[in-house]
């Protein structure tokens, strides 16, 4: 009887430790993603801040060329262009994710 009790206190002991040690992992990836966060979003910003100036200097060195009209219809034709084959290779990726998701077999009838 003393040896089970002895079994089971070891257990709850083990528990205890094992429960202590996983809360501490995850607060450590919450504490390390957290700044992983904020890294990326400050790194996303100065993307856009950097693609905001270019299309600014592509504007103004094409109104010098062509004119501001044909400037702003070329450049936004090329970035909405852009866009467009983006988003589809986007879809195409999605789509094929939820396929591999999907649990429908389609072998049978």
């Amino acid at each position: 009887l003393e040896d089970a009790a002895a079994v089971l206190e070891d257990g709850r002991t083990y528990v205890e430790a094992e429960l202590s040690y996983q809360k501490s992992r995850a607060l450590f990836v919450v504490d390390r993603g957290k700044s992983a966060l904020v890294y990326f979003m400050a790194g996303a910003l100065l993307a856009l801040l950097t693609l905001i100036g270019l299309t600014v200097g592509m504007l103004i060195t094409l109104a010098q060329l062509i004119g501001p009209l044909f400037a702003s219809a070329v450049v936004v034709l090329a970035l909405g262009l852009g866009a467009i084959l983006l988003l589809l290779a986007a879809q195409k990726r999605w789509v094929s994710l939820m396929d591999a998701f999907d649990d429908r077999d389609t072998d049978r009838p």
